[in-house]
């Protein structure tokens, strides 16, 4: 043959080749605790470009805009991002219309490298609902390649997960490629396909999230800025984490314009950052538990203990503020009316360095280690955090930290497991989105995530039912009655914490039901939107009612 037919076969051979390309798996789906899909991977059919083919080609590049309507520079900068891949195509665009399809088939010779294959992308059927908590998917950076490399996955996805669960359990999502030969001739047309191996998809995850409770919790915001978490006590599950303002994720499957990215990320109001668990807030009145229960160690509070409001403490040169003029009260009115003068003379009988220990032992300034990225740890002040940065400490700090202000910072991820030490009266566990696992096609029992010891705090159980007494009067009759919910109990703490860069506060509610067997505790934080019993108790209040009335 080859001395026959060599001239022609040889000409074969130079207009045809077979290349051996992967076959990117669909992502594992997520579900909420319903079974209800937050993010699948739906059929579509998309525009790949092989960077080593359109490199440079300023013409073919015009032509390829002019038909999907991206940009030049966009797909340029597309180009750019992705020639680590070199032959391996990318998607260039998602959901392409017949038109555009047909159009790219029609004018293939002068469209080098780029091709429409029909694939699977992520999509989010309840858009912005779980955007922070579900994350999104977005094109590789050098970073991610790193990252895969280290978990020895060689076939390069096309998208990639950038947030919250998605990032998170990336690797278990991400699944495993299949391959296909495709013979192609010399100007890159495909000639013939077959499949070798079918792609895995990747696994399925079950969230603890309630999608009910995360759409409640997102309209009952508004759109105003701030985070609402909400966490069974009994095993540490997330129910609900929304922060907003938001975006919707599906922005990114199919790859976002440099406009709409540079739209998110230059607005002010932030709405990539999960306030949920990377915003640190002063807690404000909401952190007079801790202050009560170190005060109740030290021996400085009894339940005969009082002290009196006459509207403000004077300290020295620094004058604190209370909400009202409350007379001669007790720990338990104290609480109900978040009264200032009380805990500012309790914390002038106590060093910071017993109240730090107590915020300490309730998880403050430290990560909870739930399963996200991107959690901040907060701040209190310790003996060490004051030494390392040459900080004086007089007794006005040692007050203000007694009114959950100056140097202490939590998240409400913090403060709504804070909320759940004491609906357990003393111990919690380890916050976790993840309620359980499965492999793709495995006719095994899904794999819970199993509930970890994580704080305790110490005090007299009399103590304990004292506290969640005095949270129950915050809601029924004190600063957090707008909290109330007909015909269940619910024990709350309100909140009012002084920032700098706004004259109005943050506005706090912490809290927690059924009283007898709680099943929900949570945390509501709106930035600079006032006191806490008028703006964040009336969204605990939309949250709580929705899950247990909806059980009921």
């Amino acid at each position: 043959l080859q001395v026959v037919r060599g001239e022609e076969l040889s000409l074969v051979a130079e207009r045809r080749t077979v290349l051996t390309a992967p076959v990117i798996a669909p992502r594992g789906q997520i579900l909420d605790r319903q079974g209800r899909l937050l993010a699948g991977a739906k059929p579509t059919l998309v525009v790949m470009v092989r960077p080593v083919d359109l490199k440079d080609k300023d013409e073919a590049i015009q032509r390829l805009a002019n038909i999907i309507q991206i940009d030049t520079e966009d797909i340029k900068t597309a180009v750019a991002n992705n020639r680590y891949r070199g032959s391996l195509p990318f998607v260039i665009k998602s959901d392409v219309t017949p038109s555009e399809a047909i159009a790219i088939e029609e004018q293939k010779a002068f469209l080098p490298g780029v091709s429409v294959r029909q694939t699977t992308v992520r999509y989010y059927p309840f858009k912005e609902a779980g955007a922070h908590a579900v994350g999104y998917v977005g094109g590789l950076d050098e970073a991610d390649q790193k990252r895969l490399k280290e978990a020895e996955i060689e076939d390069l996805p096309n998208f990639i997960g950038k947030g919250g669960i998605e990032r998170s359990f990336d690797i278990e999502l991400i699944g495993t490629a299949g391959t296909v030969k495709v013979q192609v001739d010399r100007r890159g047309r495909q000639l013939s396909e077959v499949e070798t191996a079918p792609p895995i998809p990747g696994d399925k995850l079950v969230l603890g999230l309630d999608l009910d409770l995360q759409v409640a919790a997102r309209s009952a915001l508004g759109g105003r800025r701030g985070s609402v978490v909400a966490i069974d006590p009994s095993t540490g599950q997330i129910l609900c984490m929304v922060s907003s303002p938001d975006y919707d994720p599906n922005l990114f499957a199919g790859r976002i314009t440099s406009a709409q990215m540079n739209s998110l990320l230059n607005n002010p109001a932030k709405p990539f950052l999960n306030r949920a668990v990377a915003a640190a807030y002063a807690p404000g009145s909401t952190f007079k538990i801790a202050v009560l229960i170190a005060a109740v160690r030290a021996g400085i509070v009894s339940p005969g203990t009082t002290h009196v409001c006459e509207g403000s403490a004077r300290i020295f040169d620094r004058t604190f503020r209370c909400l009202g003029t409350h007379g001669r009260i007790n720990y338990e009115t104290a609480m109900e009316k978040s009264c200032n003068v009380f805990f500012a003379e309790v914390a002038k009988r106590l060093t910071y360095q017993q109240i730090a220990e107590v915020a300490m032992e309730f998880g403050l300034g430290k990560r909870t280690g739930i399963d996200l990225v991107s959690e901040r740890r907060g701040l209190v002040p310790t003996e060490q955090y004051l030494k390392d940065r040459n900080i004086r400490w007089y007794l006005g700090d040692t007050v203000n930290l007694g009114i959950g202000q100056g140097y202490l910072e939590a998240t409400p991820l913090q403060m709504a497991n804070f909320a759940a030490i004491i609906a357990n009266r003393g111990y919690s566990f380890k916050p976790h989105i993840v309620q359980n696992f499965s492999k793709f096609g495995e006719n095994e029992k899904p794999k819970y995530v199993k509930p970890e010891m994580q704080y305790t705090v110490q005090v007299d159980p009399l103590w304990w039912d004292r506290i969640v007494g005095s949270m129950q009067r915050v809601v029924a009759t004190g600063t957090g009655a707008s909290a109330r919910i007909e015909g269940i109990s619910f024990a709350g703490k309100t909140g009012s914490a002084d920032t700098r860069q706004t004259q109005r506060a943050h506005a706090w509610f912490i809290g927690f039901a059924p009283v007898e067997k709680p099943r929900i505790a949570i945390a509501v934080v709106l930035e600079a939107a006032g006191r806490g019993g008028e703006e964040a108790a009336p969204v605990a209040r939309s949250v709580v009612s929705r899950y247990l009335k909806s059980a009921q």
